[in-house]
């Protein structure tokens, strides 16, 4: 993200009291009443989303606070800063109000202008009902408009001269000869600037007063490659420093040729990867970056070098994963079947697009604006069109179509430069040859709503959705690639759907079948999985799959998971199986194995993964992924396993959750339960804001032995 160090700041996110329901100038002056003390990110749908038949809250809300204001030597004016929410918002301060505001997924930005140094009380009065100018503007859209402050709040002092982030911009070229130049605007006159550029290994350019500076052969950014440098830009009276942005960004090409798809630094480059959503029950949207940069990680575990935003701007703290570990993103204004010409709402679409652009067009991740999503007007695409066109011509627009005659009934036909298609594979030329480009990105395929892991029948069902969808683009030059929806499982009211569950993971982040099946398909890190199910459904002819009959008609099958070019199957400390060929092996058998044995050879690596048949489960056992931090979120994998300490593959259900100490626990219902899926689950807890702490986290769960874990941080001599 932008970065702006010479800006005093203060940090506003303790001690908030939060109050659900609409309050009066006396609560916001507080002057009266009482309200629950929370500390930011805060979301009020953390605990009612995810469960069937319970509608999530939905209205108004308030959060005060009372701060200190330090007194600064340097002239300038405080700006409240806000990440981005969803609703309309009242800043209140000191029991006035000075501002109303749509949060429009992107953040606060209000002059103060009346600030001064001492004790003032700040809040903020909100409303997450669904309003037709306030994007995406639909009345039920298929995620949930979840409330609250569900991010970092601060006030920033601005000098009297400052750079102004709506007019700065910097932009990287790359001549034919290799050698790179970055341009740097800031739009101030009659004041010079010194701009330093660093890579890793310190400093490459510097200049003063000139705009461009030359890099001789830069390190390209690329997924495999993410090469990041950092621009340090300061804006300078004589010898005195008046105010400096700070950014990372890198130097990457990108085109979409027609008829041959995308192409990056010059390179062929095939996209494939996921639609992700920024919520997990029991947190709702109020994700801390470091959970931001985990669903960043998972992505690239998984193999994908691409992912969609959808359908709204997110946080930057997963576009700054997204730029260091290298993955290409395709972000988009908020809207779901709502993209309309009517004059409010194409006003917020104009404002919300040139925002997001300002935001984040340093970012050498983003190859695509996304204009909208399942909706379509001309005026507004033509509009949002000249807009990126304006304010970042490097890149390409997008929308994402479910209905091309609708598209070509409204005469959208060529407005995009490349085309999005979502589910619609059956049209795949002739969306190609409906966008500028010639070429077609498909926005969303391989969704299976049902997909809940642990249902045996329903997992498989995905798995072949997978690969008939993978069957419907393959070959296709002028397809540039692909996004399955979704990463994760997600919460949604549509039609009193409650949830949806295609995801290749679940909503709390585990694995289902299908992210072996990706992760097989697209990742270079080698690995076998095996799992034992029942006998699936009916499988369409896939490529993708290999099918063998040991016994035929056999009740069981043995899946094989692997991007190895051999894996070596022993079946019971007998029958030895060569596969090859295949990224997914189903081998039916008749009575289900006891164990199996796997070597895969992935050129001069051998990997190895065994599988043993389990009992019934036994206990239960919590095991944190990493080290706990104050302030920080930690992950707990929950695992019920028998009595050997195999994972009970058939428990699934509830446990219930209990925490002693310092820390917060992120369960999704009132009842402080996780959910377990095929033996495995997770939760989250976070350490409150002490150097010391210890905490211990319980779980138990009818006739299982509990798991109990302690977890501590600090220099605490226990």
């Amino acid at each position: 993200m932008i970065r702006t160090p010479l800006r005093p700041t203060v940090e506003l996110n303790s001690g908030w009291t939060f109050s659900r329901g609409k309050v009066g100038r006396r609560w916001l002056a507080g002057l009266e009443g009482n309200g629950e003390t929370v500390t930011l990110p805060h979301c009020w749908n953390e605990r009612d989303t995810f469960q069937m038949g319970r509608h999530s809250y939905s209205g108004h809300g308030a959060y005060r606070v009372a701060f200190e204001l330090p007194k600064i030597s340097s002239p300038g004016t405080w700006h409240l800063r806000s990440a981005g929410f969803y609703g309309c918002a009242e800043i209140w301060l000191d029991g006035r109000r000075v501002s109303r505001t749509d949060g429009q997924y992107l953040g606060l930005d209000i002059p103060l202008d009346s600030l001064s140094p001492g004790e003032h009380r700040l809040a903020i009065r909100m409303d997450n009902r669904k309003r037709r100018n306030v994007l995406p503007g639909f009345s039920a859209p298929d995620f949930l408009l979840y409330g609250g402050l569900v991010g970092r709040v601060w006030l920033e002092q601005r000098p009297e001269t400052a750079i102004d982030l709506e007019r700065f911009s910097l932009r990287t070229k790359i001549d034919p000869s290799g050698r790179g130049s970055v341009e740097v605007g800031h739009g101030i006159a009659g004041l010079s600037t010194r701009t330093t550029i660093f890579d890793p290994a310190g400093t490459v350019a510097e200049a003063t007063t000139t705009d461009t500076l030359q890099i001789d052969a830069p390190h390209l950014w690329s997924p495999g490659s993410p090469n990041l440098y950092r621009a340090e830009i300061t804006l300078m009276d004589g010898d005195r420093d008046l105010d400096a942005v700070h950014l990372h960004f890198g130097f990457a090409t990108t085109e979409f040729r027609s008829g041959q798809g995308f192409f990056l630094n010059g390179k062929h480059t095939e996209l494939h990867g996921a639609n992700r959503h920024e919520s997990i029950p029991g947190l709702g949207a109020a994700l801390p970056p470091e959970l931001h940069r985990r669903d960043a990680e998972h992505l690239k575990g998984l193999g994908c070098n691409f992912v969609r935003l959808s359908h709204y701007p997110q946080h930057p703290a997963f576009l700054d994963a997204c730029d260091e570990l290298g993955l290409l993103v395709y972000p988009e204004i908020a809207t779901w079947k709502s993209v309309r010409s009517s004059r409010g709402w194409l006003k917020a679409a104009r404002r919300q697009m040139r925002d997001l652009i300002l935001r984040d067009r340093h970012r050498p991740s983003i190859i695509l604006w996304g204009m909208g999503n399942e909706s379509r007007s001309k005026k507004a695409y033509h509009q949002l069109g000249n807009i990126v066109r304006e304010l970042d011509p490097q890149r390409s627009t997008i929308y994402a179509e479910n209905h091309l005659y609708r598209a070509r009934r409204q005469k959208i036909i060529g407005l995009p430069d490349v085309w999005g298609t979502n589910y619609e594979l059956d049209v795949l030329e002739e969306a190609a040859a409906s966008s500028r480009s010639g070429t077609v990105v498909v926005a969303e395929c391989c969704n299976h709503p049902r997909s809940i892991k642990g249902d045996e029948y329903e997992e498989l069902t995905q798995l072949n959705t997978l690969e008939r969808d993978w069957e419907a683009i393959a070959d296709r030059s002028y397809v540039a690639g692909y996004a399955v929806w979704g990463l994760t499982d997600y919460a949604t009211e549509h039609r009193d759907r409650f949830r949806r569950l295609p995801g290749l993971l679940d909503a709390w982040r585990r694995p289902k079948m299908a992210a072996e099946l990706f992760r097989a398909r697209h990742s270079r890190q080698p690995f076998v999985a095996l799992f034992v199910t029942g006998r699936g459904p009916e499988r369409p002819p896939s490529r993708f799959r290999s099918d063998i009959e040991l016994e035929p008609g056999g009740a069981h099958e043995i899946h094989v998971f692997s991007n190895c070019d051999r894996v070596d199957l022993v079946i019971d400390g007998g029958g030895h199986h060569r596969l090859d060929g295949a990224v997914h092996f189903v081998l039916a058998v008749g009575a289900q194995p006891q164990r199996l044995e796997s070597t895969g050879i992935f050129g001069s690596t051998t990997v190895r993964s065994d599988l043993r048949r389990h009992g019934n489960g036994h206990r239960i056992e919590l095991n944190p992924r990493s080290q706990a931090t104050p302030g920080r979120t930690l992950e707990i994998d929950i695992e019920v396993v028998d009595s050997e300490g195999i994972t009970a593959r058939d428990f699934n259900g509830h446990c219930r959750l209990t925490i002693e100490g310092p820390a917060r626990l992120r369960a999704y219902t009132e009842d402080d339960e996780a959910l377990v899926a095929r033996g495995e689950g997770r939760t989250y807890i976070t350490c409150d804001t002490v150097d010391l702490g210890e905490v211990r986290l319980t779980a138990c769960a009818d006739g299982l032995e509990n798991g109990s874990t302690l977890i501590s941080w600090g220099n605490n001599p226990k």
